[in-house]
């Protein structure tokens, strides 16, 4: 099956108190909502939006940008708590539930970063809650002879694999880019490519397209070796992970499979099964 190019979607702003800057992918427009990405949101943050809440179902991962001044402090009725500076991840599995809570470290200090949720197949969202994380220092790269800089912050690209490989297949990786990368497509993934700055002409079997900052497009279906030019010395991301062909129900920070198993989720939360997290 050849590869399947969607709209090139312009990233829309979103208005939350609390947030200097808010700007969400639309991802049912890319055609890959939940399959695996939910939420992609880049964000500037300053103050304290978030209280404790809970999730069950996928994970929430928060990376920090390079260019952030502040830190994220992360933490879960898991008891983990993590502060974590620029150019750094957390990923939290949350699994058949957690109660989590992130706000910038220190107040004042403006944190910019990036939201992910991303959805857990019908076979691991029952599963204990995982936290894992990797420092900015700790992030390998890969480089090229043109100055292109592959950072590869969760999952493999070329000889390059990070520390932070989660249960189900993901890759993340944060491309300054100069000339041009080759990026691997398999039929069993979805890509998406967010660009942050500059321009990329993004193409593959004789298909191209030409995405701007504060654009994305999504690659899917096919089996090929996706080209990413710089038309412009520009800044991206590249997040390729299991294209999931199950039926979901999403309820608040729940996204389960069917109604049973949402109402089992809500249980485990009315319950405390998920835990508790006391006020920071």
């Amino acid at each position: 099956m050849s590869v399947q190019f969607s709209p090139v979607v312009d990233a829309q702003p979103r208005n939350i108190p609390g947030f200097n800057k808010l700007m969400f992918v639309d991802l049912v427009s890319l055609g890959v909502h939940a399959s695996p990405l939910a939420v992609l949101d880049d964000f500037h943050v300053a103050e304290l939006p978030f209280s404790a809440h809970p999730h069950a179902g996928f994970a929430a991962v928060t990376y920090v940008f390079e260019d952030s001044i502040g830190a994220v402090r992360s933490r879960t009725s898991t008891g983990a708590d993590i502060v974590m500076g620029a150019g750094g991840i957390i990923w939290t599995q949350a699994g058949r539930g957690v109660i989590h809570e992130e706000i910038p470290a220190q107040r004042g200090q403006e944190l910019h970063g990036l939201q992910l949720f991303v959805n857990l197949t019908s076979q691991h969202k029952s599963d204990t809650p995982r936290i894992m994380a990797l420092e900015g220092k700790d992030v390998p790269a890969w480089r090229s002879a043109d100055g292109d800089v592959v950072r590869v912050v969760v999952g493999t690209f070329g000889d390059v694999s990070s520390p932070l490989q989660p249960d189900e297949p993901f890759t993340m990786l944060d491309v300054t880019l100069q000339a041009r990368i080759f990026v691997p497509l398999t039929a069993a993934q979805n890509t998406v490519f967010y660009v942050l700055d500059g321009t990329v002409t993004i193409g593959a079997e004789g298909e191209a397209r030409q995405v701007r900052g504060g654009q994305a497009l999504a690659l899917t279906q096919g089996t090929a070796t996706v080209s990413v030019e710089a038309t412009s010395p520009a800044h991206l991301l590249v997040l390729a992970g299991l294209a999931i062909d199950e039926p979901i129900v999403e309820e608040g920070p729940f996204i389960m499979n069917d109604r049973s198993q949402m109402q089992a989720a809500i249980a485990r939360f009315r319950s405390g099964e998920m835990g508790t997290l006391t006020p920071s």
